[in-house]
């Protein structure tokens, strides 16, 4: 019957329909996939797990505890740890050390001359206050650098009195400040000595007064080196004869042309990484005589032998070429002569023409 069989058609309908439904979240997933696939590819990042910094240094701290706690007995008191003694094997660097303080303290003497040149430049200049200011100042300057060369002295000293205690198994405890405590004795030791006993027996200080009276009094001799520095108390060597330097005219000839010098070479020795020249001479150099000649001059002399004796009359040394040295400081002095001997020829021949 007609009523019948629709009934069946929409039964497998109904069927059909609810075997789609079940279907359905297959398909949907299907979809979801198909989508998925349709995404670019670089959109997929993959998130990296981010460390958790928090623990880690909690864990750090937690492990430097740790071993602090084990070392605790293991600490140095760094505040209250002394310093150890020296020992032999020290002695040579303290010895390099004392050395080293010598070589700077000598090297630097020699540029001293600029002071000496300077002052016997303005002494040229004329006179007058202000010449006289400046005269006194570089004085000053002078003294000055003897005292910082004489607390190099005083460190050189120190550091080779302590090495040689130690070389001789003393037992030095606190070093830094055994050293510091001997240095600053040594100063004021000094401090206390009077001007003539600090300068007078400083041939750099003599060189240097010497080209001023040289300049302001042409021609006359050099009076000795205590008459520039007053008396003071404690001053009860007067007649001792290592503080009388100066007391000769100064001669510019060399003793073998008998002309003024030119390239002047002085002999000179060299001692323990010392170098005594004839305007830095040390007063207990007498290996050689120290005279100046000029450069052509002295070097003809020797006519192929090694060592000669020295020209300068009445002088029984010897020197070998190795001995000789340019002067400079010489060199500039006897520049200075020449032009202080123009000047004055140049005005006696003003002076006769107005008479």
């Amino acid at each position: 019957m007609p009523t019948a069989t629709f009934s069946r058609k929409k039964s497998r309908k109904r069927q059909a329909s609810s075997e789609i439904e079940d279907d359905g979240p297959s398909l949907s997933r299907g979809a979801e996939q198909v989508e998925d696939d349709d995404e670019p590819r670089g959109r997929r990042v993959k998130k990296e797990k981010k460390p958790n910094m928090t623990a880690k240094k909690e864990r750090v701290r937690h492990d430097e505890s740790e071993h602090d706690g084990d070392n605790e007995d293991e600490r140095i008191d760094v505040e209250n740890f002394r310093d150890q003694p020296l020992s032999r094997v020290d002695v040579t660097k303290l010895q390099g050390l004392s050395r080293d303080w010598n070589m700077v303290a000598e090297q630097v003497k020699p540029n001293w001359g600029v002071v000496g040149d300077v002052a016997v430049a303005l002494a040229d200049y004329g006179e007058g206050k202000e010449v006289e200011h400046g005269l006194v100042e570089l004085d000053k300057l002078m003294k000055g650098l003897i005292d910082i060369s004489a607390e190099m002295h005083a460190h050189e000293k120190v550091l080779e009195d302590l090495a040689q205690k130690i070389g001789q198994g003393e037992v030095l405890e606190d070093f830094i400040d055994l050293y510091i405590s001997n240095v600053k004795q040594r100063k004021e030791k000094y401090d206390k000595m009077t001007s003539r006993q600090k300068y007078a027996k400083s041939q750099e200080y003599a060189s240097f007064k010497n080209g001023i009276y040289e300049v302001q009094h042409p021609g006359s001799a050099i009076p000795p080196i205590t008459e520039f520095i007053p008396k003071e108390d404690g001053d009860d060597s007067d007649e001792d004869d290592d503080l009388e330097m100066g007391g000769v005219s100064q001669n510019y000839n060399c003793p073998i042309t008998l002309t003024l010098l030119v390239d002047p070479v002085t002999s000179y020795v060299v001692r323990a990484l010392k170098v005594y020249t004839c305007s830095y001479a040390n007063s207990t150099s007498s290996d050689v005589c120290q005279h100046s000649f000029s450069k052509a001059a002295i070097f003809q002399s020797f006519r192929g032998s090694e060592t000669i004796k020295c020209p300068a009359s009445g002088c029984t040394k010897k020197f070998t070429r190795a001995n000789l040295k340019p002067n400079k400081a010489l060199a500039k002095r006897v520049k200075a002569y020449e032009r202080r001997a123009r000047r004055a020829a140049e005005d006696d021949d003003a002076e006769e023409i107005i008479d």
